[in-house]
């Protein structure tokens, strides 16, 4: 795929890495000659010096020839301006996405959606961040948890324990023995992710990626070997616009949050902003002064959203020292990531990773409704719409008769608007749903199998 990007800073040189990790042709367009000549001279792709919103700049481009055009610079106008300059001058498949810092909400329904502006998706890291701070503070068990399929099929991340059930048994015997359906579809272990067999065996301290039905989420986390936690008062360390974002999530949900900022006109700007949030202006790194603001307010679990890494990662450790039920931190770095499941990090948020993961539905062939990245990156959960004429013989066929790639899984389906978990003698049906576990190396497979 011909994929063009507009601005090259954090974000735009994240996905483009990523991008050109999984072999397709990039051109970055970047304004700042000095990083524009330092990405020419180190990234595996082109380069272009100049303005997105520039017909003539876009022209050396490639738009033309391109397929997806990504505005992903730090300024919502010039992205949208990006993205219609280039469907104007582009070819008719060409698809644009704009990165949007704001919901551009209203107080009721969105004020402008991507079609009102002629674009096929408007992302914002911010309020995909606060959706999923929130499902992870709403669930009970240890771990992550994300809905799927309109909230009817959940997906549990839990880190094992020695009391897990499953590492005591092969996943094929641990499923069979217990009354709920569930499958795990993916584990993160010391050699990044990988797709399991039922005759797997896991270790204390992995990560299991656990798929069943939404009803069943709280029972399943059992599976995990931690103890349970209801969450009611939390603390963020932290609230620039990320953090604004995630405490309005969670006063929508009558959450009672307070917010530690350390900047005195910020935390005056956010303490106008929030309406039934306790904003205190304080330093969130120092030990003494989170300890006592966490005791004084009784707060169960604390969100970390501090820009540096080894920040974040530090504040949350020490948080979970302290008590805190859970614990979610933003963190950039994904080599950071397995590490800080190990020591009691719920969560870890990413910009980056939302930001890479919403784009990828765009960059999948077939028919793809979403994806979701697992672990380090190193699998996804993909959702396939089953077309009428599938290639390859797959439908009105047993899965366990279909030849899927090696390190890719059906883990659940949806079904004349029902979800079920799948198993070796689900039959396929054009118009199913599916929702795929699969690794890097299979990604390519699958899609030629639906595509």
């Amino acid at each position: 795929m011909y994929i063009i990007i507009i601005g090259a800073g954090e974000v735009g040189g994240f996905v483009a890495r990523e991008l050109v990790a999984e072999g397709h042709d990039v051109v970055l367009i970047e304004s700042d000659s000095d990083l524009a000549r330092r990405l020419d001279a180190t990234m595996n792709a082109i380069v272009v010096c100049g303005s997105g919103v520039n017909p003539a700049v876009l022209e050396q481009a490639g738009i033309s020839q391109a397929d997806l055009l990504l505005a992903v610079t730090a300024t919502d106008e010039v992205n949208l301006i990006a993205c219609m300059t280039a469907r104007k001058h582009g070819g008719p498949g060409l698809r644009t996405l704009a990165r949007v810092r704001w919901s551009w909400r209203g107080e009721g329904e969105p004020a402008l959606s991507a079609a009102d502006l002629g674009l096929d998706a408007l992302i914002s890291p911010r309020q995909e961040i606060a959706a999923e701070a929130v499902s992870v503070l709403r669930f009970a068990g240890s771990g992550e948890v994300w809905e799927l399929a309109d909230a009817q099929v959940a997906l549990i991340a839990m880190s094992l324990s020695e009391d897990s059930p499953l590492v005591h048994d092969s996943l094929a015997g641990v499923r069979r023995d217990f009354a709920k359906d569930f499958l795990v579809v993916a584990v993160q272990g010391r050699e990044g992710v990988r797709i399991p067999s039922g005759d797997d065996h896991l270790a204390p301290d992995e990560r299991a990626y656990v798929l069943t039905l939404s009803k069943y989420a709280t029972e399943l986390a059992i599976l995990s070997g931690q103890p349970w936690a209801h969450v009611h008062r939390i603390m963020i360390v932290g609230c620039g616009n990320t953090g604004l974002a995630v405490a309005r999530a969670l006063e929508e949900r009558h959450m009672h949050v307070t917010v530690i900022e350390e900047d005195v006109e910020r935390a005056e700007q956010v303490a106008g902003l929030l309406r039934r949030s306790l904003v205190i202006q304080g330093d969130g790194s120092s030990p003494e002064f989170l300890q006592r603001q966490i005791e004084e307010t009784r707060s169960d679990a604390v969100v970390v959203l501090l820009k540096n890494p080894e920040e974040s990662l530090l504040i949350g450790i020490f948080a979970r020292s302290l008590g805190a039920k859970k614990v979610v931190v933003r963190c950039d770095e994904g080599g950071y990531v397995p590490l800080a499941h190990k020591l009691g990090v719920d969560a870890v948020l990413s910009p980056n990773r939302a930001m890479i993961g919403a784009i990828l539905r765009y960059v999948r062939r077939g028919s793809v409704e979403s994806t979701l990245l697992l672990g380090d990156r190193g699998a996804e959960i993909i959702q396939y719409k089953v077309p009428a004429s599938a290639p390859g013989g797959i439908l009105e066929k047993p899965l366990s008769d279909i030849k899927f790639p090696e390190g890719a899984l059906v883990g659940a389906v949806v079904r004349g608007g029902a979800a079920f978990i799948a198993s070796g003698d689900t039959i396929l049906r054009p118009g199913d749903t599916l929702f795929i576990a699969c690794n890097r190396e299979s990604i390519r497979g699958v899609e030629r199998l639906f595509s």
